[in-house]
């Protein structure tokens, strides 16, 4: 019987309705430099809730968060 170990060091969050995975101890401002997205043009809600830009750099992600972001596009 294997038994298989699981990734300590990694978890799993919902960006976007698509699971994603980033390293344990991952910021919202981490995770959007991880998947290139401008964190200032950027609109982000974790659970449910809007998170404000100024709370990027310290909010801290848990497994299975769920975010959604929005990017704003200028035009003319």
């Amino acid at each position: 019987m294997k038994i298989e170990k699981k990734n300590q060091s990694r978890m799993k969050v919902i960006l976007n309705g698509e699971p994603k995975e980033c390293p344990k101890g991952t910021t919202i401002e981490k995770l959007l430099d991880l998947y290139k997205i401008d964190k200032n043009r950027a609109a982000v809600e974790l659970n449910l809730q809007i998170v404000p830009r100024k709370e990027l750099s310290n909010r801290m992600l848990k497994d299975a968060d769920v975010l959604e972001v929005v990017t704003f596009v200028g035009g003319g």
